[in-house]
């Protein structure tokens, strides 16, 4: 009985918190440029999730949204990599790039756990070795583009795309080579976003999704010290994968965004980011937002 009633409480928490959708329309976010996020794209064989992205894309080449310098995915861009037998038609990834193509600003894709998933014999959440990982990474690179792990700058904002995938492994998410990086990127002194797939475990108790996906400082202590030593250099985390809207702290400083699955959907969920260069801080609004007052 005492189990039941916790699972009650447990759910009823994420219902009245920060997991629920927003029922009325945001403000358009301060700044001087702006970002888009989305997280759990997962194209595949279901057209409506590319019609979905597709409505997206247009309403940026639009300009519904003002001042938009990217658009950022924190991973599951596909929900396998390919759809059937490994050949170039059953391609997700080559799907999406097709996809993504018309847009008419830059774009920034992440690896999730499903971004390794070659095919329906893959469980996206089981164990990963060193080899598959290795393996996907050349496949990933080659339709994307993109490296595994990477940064780019903006009008002097560092935004590093990590890799929560490349530790699985090593039964952790990131992996030694990739923090050593982390670390030189973070002493360059510019202000920084950081944006990857996993959820990380933040100062008060939020339902992330599943618990065994959880990075904790137990598994992570390199990565959460890093957190703490820059602090005030790192203006926010965001990240997917739970299918879920939360918004925590780390340290009682850094803001942390998970992001509502867009694949899964049937609306546009996405956070917008506001830039301000000058102040070095940034303002976010959650999907729906209002740009009637905006100019």
């Amino acid at each position: 009985m005492k189990t039941k009633l916790l699972i009650v409480c447990v759910v009823a928490i994420w219902i009245l918190t920060d997991a629920g959708c927003k029922s009325s329309p945001s403000p358009y976010p301060d700044g001087n440029f702006h970002v888009m996020v989305i997280s759990d794209v997962h194209i595949s064989r279901d057209e409506s999730k590319d019609q979905r992205l597709q409505t997206l894309i247009a309403d940026i080449n639009a300009k519904k949204y003002p001042q938009l310098s990217a658009l950022i995915v924190t991973g599951d861009c596909v929900s396998k990599v390919y759809s059937g037998a490994h050949i170039e038609s059953n391609n997700n990834l080559a799907k999406l790039m097709t996809l993504l193509d018309p847009l008419a600003v830059p774009y920034f894709l992440i690896m999730g756990n499903h971004d390794y998933k070659i095919d329906s014999n893959k469980d996206s959440d089981a164990p990963f070795s060193r080899q598959e990982i290795d393996t996907m990474e050349v496949v990933w690179k080659k339709y994307t583009g993109f490296d595994p792990y990477y940064s780019t700058t903006y009008n002097g904002w560092k935004f590093i795309m990590l890799n929560s995938m490349r530790g699985r492994y090593l039964k952790r998410a990131f992996d030694p080579v990739q923090i050593d990086w982390l670390e030189q990127e973070l002493a360059s002194g510019r202000p920084v976003l950081l944006f990857f797939h996993h959820p990380i475990e933040t100062d008060h108790f939020h339902f992330w999704g599943k618990f065994k996906d959880l990075i904790t400082e137990e598994t992570e202590a390199r990565f959460f010290k890093l957190c703490l030593d820059y602090q005030d250099t790192i203006k926010g985390i965001f990240v997917g994968h739970g299918h879920s809207w939360i918004e925590g702290t780390l340290f009682d400083r850094i803001p942390v965004f998970e992001t509502d699955s867009f694949g899964e959907s049937d609306d546009l969920p996405f956070y917008i980011i506001g830039i301000d260069t000058l102040k070095k801080i940034i303002d976010v609004s959650q999907a729906p937002i209002s740009v009637a007052e905006v100019k």
